[in-house]
């Protein structure tokens, strides 16, 4: 069964975030027909009601019939999420006593940082526009959360204020994840694993009345302590391996490709063009991992090579684990190493 399914309704925005996955930008136009996705959001309410539903970008609601694509998904019965960066016009007074009448609706808006680490990355004044929707959000009683992506490894330092700063707002949860290997994130950002791990924990342990979501990522020294008999007794959802990339998880892109995630964009499983969501979804992808690392692995159950997209990003070939497991980097080393000396 699906849990989520990301529609990327337009690849244009009106900002160009230094970080952005998809490359969105003014000077994008791809827009995905208004028909073609009231059908998707049919067959979603038939056959997977209890999924949710993310409108994204781009930014979506520059899309000429975004309100349309809202209402009409709510009308189904659907759950659904708005991925905005608060800075359109989009959201004035009218339209946000509107949203309040939707109890199945929410609102995630991404912000980055504090003020200057923000504007760093959106543009100038973006910060203050972005607060300024999600504070009137709230106040008119829509359910809105906070996204943030690290791109900047002193944001983790730092992170203690920007919580704070958000923490009274009255906010469904605050997620803080790490850039992905794609877009104009492609070349990836040095956040080292052991201190993002450090930090993640000290985060984790703050007193907020916000629920905080942020994952220590390969903490291979927590998962040592566990015996062989507990270790085979954990079983994980589909979402928590791979992240659910095709199996708990789709993209539609405006072109109508339905991709397990954006980093394997350009490996779509199907087009709601040529068939329809639920035949498509029949076929998930195979992903095999063949890594020494990940073949010899005690936690290869748990995480099944990490996130693919991002091992399929940095060296083009699909069933690569994610680079940033500090077993796959050690494996690597190693590799290198020994074709440097059988070249002599």
């Amino acid at each position: 069964m699906m849990e989520q399914f990301y529609f990327i309704i337009t690849e244009r925005c009106n900002l160009t975030c230094s970080h952005c996955i998809r490359d969105s930008s003014p000077k994008r136009n791809e827009t995905a027909e208004a028909s073609m996705i009231k059908e998707a959001l049919t067959q979603i309410a038939r056959s997977h009601p209890d999924s949710l539903v993310l409108l994204s970008g781009g930014e979506p609601t520059l899309h000429r019939h975004f309100r349309e694509l809202l209402d009409f998904g709510l009308h189904l019965g659907l759950t659904m999420t708005i991925n905005t960066n608060g800075v359109t016009s989009f959201f004035k007074d009218s339209t946000l006593k509107e949203l309040s009448q939707h109890s199945r609706l929410s609102v995630q808006v991404s912000l980055d940082g504090d003020e200057a680490m923000h504007d760093a990355i959106r543009g100038t004044n973006s910060y203050r526009k972005a607060l300024r929707t999600l504070r009137r959000l709230v106040e008119n009683g829509v359910r809105c959360s906070v996204s943030t992506t690290v791109v900047d490894v002193d944001f983790m330092t730092r992170a203690d204020t920007f919580i704070a700063s958000l923490d009274t707002i009255g906010l469904a949860h605050i997620a803080i994840k790490r850039a992905t290997y794609a877009g104009r994130a492609a070349s990836g950002i040095d956040v080292n694993g052991k201190k993002w791990n450090e930090h993640v924990y000290r985060l984790r342990a703050l007193p907020t009345k916000t629920l905080l979501k942020i994952a220590p990522m390969y903490d291979f020294n927590r998962l040592d302590a566990l015996s062989d008999d507990a270790l085979n007794s954990l079983e994980l959802p589909p979402s928590a391996t791979n992240c659910g990339a095709g199996t708990a998880k789709v993209y539609v892109y405006t072109n109508g490709d339905v991709c397990p995630c954006t980093c394997f964009k350009d490996q779509p499983m199907g087009n709601l063009h040529l068939s329809d969501l639920d035949t498509i979804l029949t076929k998930p992808p195979s992903f095999q991992v063949k890594h020494p690392a990940c073949n010899a692995c005690r936690y290869f159950k748990l995480c099944r090579g990490g996130c693919l997209g991002s091992g399929y990003q940095t060296t083009g070939t699909i069933g690569m684990p994610d680079p940033r497991c500090p077993k796959v980097a050690i494996a690597d080393r190693e590799l290198e190493t020994i074709a440097y000396f059988q070249r002599f």
